[in-house]
């Protein structure tokens, strides 16, 4: 285990790609449950000789990668210092997310394991609160009634697919389908995703749909500089069943009046640039979210994200 710690220390350090991603409800001009995530990833190059993790896969390409996800979620009356019992209760995340791939041209394996935290050491109310001071919002005042800490834990397996690029004209099209699931104390559930994707050129990287909170580390795979400015524009669409969610199960268990959620149902619409070794996305989401009992609820995110491409 130390010589694998070791190993992937060293291998970050002369990380291949990297990239950071900003999401925020006010983007979109409105105030929702998740309010704000902040996920940064790195991922390795190819490493032929690197300890084979998933030797059942038979994919010739490794990876690994590390990620911090920090997440935001807030009830939707900002102004109440007391708890809203009828509503989401505040709640910081943070976790780091451990990953191995296996991979070729068209398939990509990807196991994972996280740790982290849920509540004040989170210093998600300080982040939340510096933030709407910047942009002139009022700030939050029920901060101190957010959720406890608690020690968070969880792996993940996420499958995909994606296509040849087809050739129209002088633009390219490709589908990337992905199935995942996760098993932890923060989320358990699965998703299934699909993504169509125009670009102005043949694009290697997977375009998929990510998770339900978190980094979208997969999206690094296979991502190749460009010799000038390039286009792509995509629409995906997510499928997420849920089994159970710390922030709403929590609540419940401290007497909060929530409903479980179900499942839910997303769209993504993102646009993204290439040029050399930088690629910047902005993205738009919209989430039907369906709760036991029948009712529902939507909320849109919009999103910011720059990668970077060392080698």
């Amino acid at each position: 285990m130390k010589k694998y710690i070791l190993l992937l220390i060293a291998s970050l350090s002369y990380a291949d790609t990297v990239s950071v991603v900003l999401e925020n409800d006010a983007i979109i001009g409105k105030d929702n449950h998740y309010t704000n995530g902040f996920y940064a990833t790195w991922m390795s190059e190819d490493k032929p000789n690197f300890p084979d993790i998933l030797s059942f896969i038979d994919l010739e390409q490794k990876n690994i990668a590390m990620s911090f996800s920090h997440a935001i979620f807030t009830p939707q009356n900002k102004r109440l210092a007391t708890a809203d019992l009828n509503d989401l209760p505040y709640a910081g995340y943070a976790n780091l997310n451990f990953l191995t791939y296996k991979s070729s041209s068209n398939f990509f394996h990807e196991a994972g394991v996280n740790i982290g935290m849920v509540g004040p050491s989170t210093q998600a109310d300080s982040l939340q609160k510096g933030f709407h001071s910047l942009i002139g919002h009022e700030k939050p005042k029920g901060w101190d009634t957010q959720l406890g800490d608690d020690f968070i834990y969880g792996a993940s397996y996420n499958v995909g697919y994606k296509t040849d690029p087809l050739t129209l004209g002088e633009l390219s099209l490709d589908v990337t389908t992905n199935l995942r699931a996760d098993l932890g104390n923060f989320y358990r559930g699965g998703l299934a995703g699909a993504n169509i994707r125009l670009s102005s050129i043949p694009l290697d990287s997977f375009s998929t749909e990510g998770n339900f909170i978190g980094a979208n580390e997969s999206l690094l795979i296979n991502q190749r500089k460009t010799k000038s400015l390039q286009w792509a524009i995509s629409f995906g669409l997510l499928y997420n069943k849920f089994d159970y969610f710390y922030v709403i199960d929590k609540a419940k268990d401290e007497g909060y009046n929530v409903s479980s959620i179900e499942y839910t149902f997303g769209q993504k619409l993102s646009f993204d640039l290439f040029y050399r070794s930088l690629k910047t996305s902005f993205y738009l989401k919209s989430l039907d979210i369906n709760h036991d009992g029948g009712s529902s609820s939507n909320e849109k995110t919009g999103g910011i994200s720059l990668s970077w491409k060392w080698n």
